[in-house]
């Protein structure tokens, strides 16, 4: 595929994950928790990872903030959650898309207040972009940089007041062992710690 700099393209599995998360939808129970973002969260086994509870994972791969903005409405309002997880942003520093930092956070403003009006009772959780292995991920991939990263988590703040915060970059960063080899997604440990982190700071 020959890419558009600054257009993002669908890809095939973006538009089957599409297809599958409103498949899902349509036997989702209301009240519950939906884990909303990219492959972060897609590759995230929330059954193994919070047994017991009831979670949907809307996570999918490639996604950036505007592709998420499309589908925001099928992949969480008509869910019906009593709280949604986001992590959202990584992807728009790839090498397809390449946004600034202040226009992520102004993206992911977009998608909150979709939610907002649509669910007022729902609590919205923004998980921090989580670090990457630089030497991988970095220059010429695209620009994605750790401190591009944490600007977007930074520039959150003076967008969004009404929605809960939790740093799991300052946990991650620097730590390789917590990343598969492609520097980017975590590895078994990384997603245990992850989950440390999601319960240390709200309920499932």
């Amino acid at each position: 595929m020959i890419y558009n700099p600054g257009i993002y393209q669908l890809r095939e599995d973006a538009l089957k994950r599409m297809l599958e998360i409103i498949d899902n939808q349509k036997n989702a129970e209301a009240g519950y928790t939906v884990f909303f973002g990219d492959s972060i969260f897609e590759f995230y086994d929330l059954n193994k990872y919070y047994p017991g509870k009831i979670v949907y994972n809307c996570g999918i791969a490639g996604a950036t903030t505007d592709e998420l903005s499309w589908i925001v409405d099928e992949a969480v309002i008509k869910y019906k959650p009593k709280q949604v997880i986001l992590h959202i942003g990584t992807n728009d520093l790839g090498n397809t898309v390449m946004h600034s930092p202040r226009l992520i956070a102004s993206n992911i403003q977009t998608i909150t207040t979709i939610i907002k009006k649509n669910l007022p009772e729902c609590k919205i959780v923004i998980l921090s972009p989580l670090p990457c292995d630089e030497d991988k991920q970095g220059y010429p991939h695209g620009i994605r940089t750790n401190a591009f990263l944490y600007d977007i988590f930074k520039l959150l703040r003076e967008y969004l007041e009404d929605v809960d915060y939790i740093d799991a970059y300052s946990d991650f960063v620097n730590k390789k062992d917590y990343l598969r080899e492609d520097g980017l997604h975590p590895n078994e440990l990384g997603y245990e710690r992850l989950t440390q982190i999601i319960n240390e700071c709200m309920i499932l």
